[in-house]
């Protein structure tokens, strides 16, 4: 290859997955519910840094998945509204980021369930779009 030619361009495909743990992420799998360091730490998670990781996206115009427990979503609505609005996908992460290894094949199906009934009233109909075990 001579110098005056170019090597072609390849493509890279990169996902961002955003779990919005934060309180619910204490209160389910890590056992932090009486912990006010744990759950301040989840409080700053679910307003500040969403906010942030949002400005950060619509800086350089990129589109994420987004993992939304329902205690997330009743906690900080305001901030997932902000996400939906900004048109990031939104998927299923449990309720209160329960472990799945501890949890009966029921009560997971219950709590995807709920979650699942939850988000889509949230999206205005639009059914959430896949899921992340917590």
């Amino acid at each position: 290859m001579s110098s005056s030619e170019t090597k072609p361009r390849k493509r890279v495909l990169v996902s961002y997955g955003v779990d919005i743990d934060a309180i619910a992420g204490w209160l389910g799998s890590y056992k932090g519910e009486d912990s006010t360091s744990d759950i301040s730490r989840g409080y700053l998670a679910g307003t500040e840094g969403v906010r942030r990781s949002l400005k950060l996206f619509d800086k350089y115009s990129i589109k994420a998945s987004w993992f939304i427990p329902g205690h997330s979503l009743e906690t900080f609505p305001e901030e997932c509204a902000m996400v939906r609005d900004a048109g990031h996908e939104i998927g299923l992460h449990g309720y209160s980021h329960e472990n799945p290894v501890d949890t009966t094949l029921d009560k997971q199906r219950d709590i995807l369930d709920y979650t699942y009934r939850r988000i889509t009233e949230f999206c205005h109909g639009k059914p959430p779009r896949g899921t992340v075990a917590p």
